[in-house]
């Protein structure tokens, strides 16, 4: 039971007739328990709850979820929507909307959240005025944490970035205890032993063996039928807290190999962060990232989270941190030869849009659906390949980028790359100046650009109507407010299809004019050429004719959004988390 002083404080019950307390549930269905029935099960838990005036769901974007935003509907529960790989941004929208003085957060992997101690740790924090509050005896919370607005808001304005923040809210209080007023709240008395769900049957057959429904066993209740019954004890583990790997919620690591810099570019990177984050915050499985390149390239890397090791050394690596997985993605790395050496002792390994026959290595290989993909040969080979535009991985967010922003002025969006190794930026802005001034003209100057600085000042003294975008790690919002784009092909290519931007695309290689012929095929934009065969004359000329054809923009927009929904970094890193536990299970089963 929650302390006696919980129910007879009177300054507490005075506090709280000012004080907005509400929780929100964390559920996503990629999460490891947050279907229906278990979703049901934590609601109706904290309908028991004493302090909370209000319960919510806070769930992604992703059509994934549309059934949870349709269960909660149902039930007259209020919910929010936002991005898929940021939590913190679902909690700040939540706690908005909700007019929260105080946060419950609760976590869908946790179903049986116990009222008392949730009761317990709000009044703890209300009584001592703080921001974030603990037990004494740093026993864990089951599921649930507590903090108020004022800990929100700053999270929002000084660590929004941060990937404990982002991932977990709370996991950055733990992590920086001054950052807020953290509290202790007495010892509670937790359920008798911990568990670890590992079916999503438990908390619906649990209820049913006890002759309670759903919402109405409590933690106690179920422990004590686990021990009575060994076919629902199957059921549960018992916590083990394990040292986690680099960026790991479960101590599972993936090993990264990818390309990055001036030489390469940056569109390998920022995919491959992209599914890292997958891994991590949707998989519970951790990366190292092993990267061939220039340390700017590192950059991105770390600031979402991960190690970095500068080195091609992969057999080190491997040997040094006995990987789970190996995926790999770039233009360099090890022979097909090498890669069977290296792989060894490693469960899962895989490419990304990859042609050179070390994919014949792998387990697996994932492309989109381009001319050089459709015509690789498998013969011969175990390698299961994965080929159709649900396996494109994006380096954003479309969600946030998917309604567009009408400006006062038609805008044309010039995006060349990170680097822009063939100087095409400061080429644009010169062929360009033939259109009508009537035109906002943005350039992208890339991170890893020669010259960035020098480049900015010469375009922006060629028309008064250009300006130039620098220093953006995320470009979502610069698309939402594109009429049209023109793009070198690459990463940039497939991020504007993703947010409905019509685009015009420029190779910089046979390849990139073979790949970009796909997305014309496909009716999401128009396939120019290789940059170096075109006149300045046909580039403006094409420009011209693309903002003149406002129904074919319209179409262009629309197959872009019907082809990439932005999910495949999710359903890769899905992919792959069902082959590791379809290759660790044999083992399971021998020990």
């Amino acid at each position: 039971m929650a302390p006696e002083s919980l129910h007879h404080n009177e300054a507490t019950r005075s506090v709280r007739e000012h004080i907005r307390v509400v929780a929100v549930i964390q559920a996503q269905v990629n999460d490891a328990h947050a279907g229906i029935p278990p979703l049901w099960h934590i609601v109706d838990r904290l309908k028991s709850c004493r302090l909370l005036e209000e319960i919510a769901v806070a769930t992604s974007t992703s059509a994934a979820d549309d059934g949870i935003v349709e269960w909660c509907n149902l039930q007259g529960i209020a919910v929010m929507r936002g991005p898929t790989d940021d939590t913190l941004a679902r909690y700040a929208r939540a706690a908005e909307r909700l007019d929260a003085d105080i946060i419950v957060q609760v976590s869908s992997d946790e179903p049986f959240p116990d009222p008392g101690l949730v009761d317990h740790l709000v009044a703890s924090l209300i009584e001592q005025d703080g921001d974030y509050v603990v037990l004494e005896d740093d026993h864990a919370h089951h599921g649930v944490d507590v903090f108020s607005r004022r800990a929100l808001d700053r999270l929002m304005m000084d660590a929004a970035e941060d990937p404990a923040a982002r991932a977990q809210v709370t996991g950055y209080f733990r992590l920086h205890p001054d950052f807020v007023k953290t509290v202790q709240a007495h010892s509670y008395t937790p359920v008798q032993a911990p568990f670890a769900l590992e079916s999503p049957d438990l908390p619906r057959a649990v209820p049913v063996q006890i002759e309670a429904r759903p919402g109405k066993a409590s933690p106690a209740d179920l422990w004590r039928r686990l021990e009575r019954d060994p076919d629902l004890k199957a059921l549960a583990a018992p916590v083990e807290h394990k040292p986690a790997k680099p960026g790991s919620r479960a101590g599972q690591l993936a090993l990264i190999r990818c390309d990055g810099g001036g030489k390469y570019g940056y569109g390998h990177v920022k995919r491959m962060v992209a599914l890292a984050r997958a891994l991590r915050d949707r998989e519970g499985i951790g990366a190292l990232f092993a990267l061939n390149g220039s340390d700017d390239a590192a950059i991105p890397i770390r600031r979402a989270g991960f190690e970095v090791a500068m080195t091609q050394d992969l057999q080190g690596l491997v040997e040094a941190h006995s990987p789970d997985m190996l995926l790999l993605d770039g233009r360099e790395g090890p022979t097909r030869a090498e890669l069977e050496k290296i792989r060894r002792g490693i469960a899962v390994t895989a490419v990304i849009d990859d042609a050179h026959e070390r994919r014949l290595a792998c387990d697996y290989a994932y492309y989109p659906p381009v001319p050089g993909a459709l015509t690789l040969d498998w013969s011969m080979s175990r390698t299961l390949p994965r080929i159709g535009w649900e396996w494109s991985i994006l380096g954003l967010n479309p969600a946030t980028a998917r309604n567009h922003v009408a400006g006062s002025r038609p805008t044309v969006l010039v995006a060349m790359g990170g680097s822009d190794p063939h100087g095409l930026t400061l080429r644009m802005g010169q062929a360009l100046t033939v259109l009508d001034s009537v035109y906002r003209i943005r350039f992208v100057i890339g991170t890893g650009m020669k010259n960035a600085d020098t480049v900015a000042q010469a375009l922006v003294a060629l028309k008064s109507n250009y300006e130039t975008i620098e220093g953006a790690h995320d470009l979502a919002t610069e698309y939402a407010s594109a009429d049209v784009a023109v793009c070198a092909f690459g990463v940039t290519a497939y991020e504007l299809a993703a947010c409905g931007v019509p685009a015009i695309y420029l190779g910089l290689s046979e390849d990139h004019v073979a790949s970009a012929s796909a997305f014309a095929d496909a009716g999401m934009g128009f396939n120019l050429g290789a940059a170096d065969g075109l006149s300045d004359a046909d580039i403006a000329r094409t420009v011209q004719w693309l903002l003149n054809k406002p129904a074919v923009r319209r179409q262009m927009r629309k197959q872009g959004l019907a082809h990439l929904d932005g999910e495949g970094a999710s359903r890769i890193a899905a992919d792959l988390a069902a082959a590791l536990a379809a290759a660790r299970a044999p083992l399971k089963t021998a020990l």
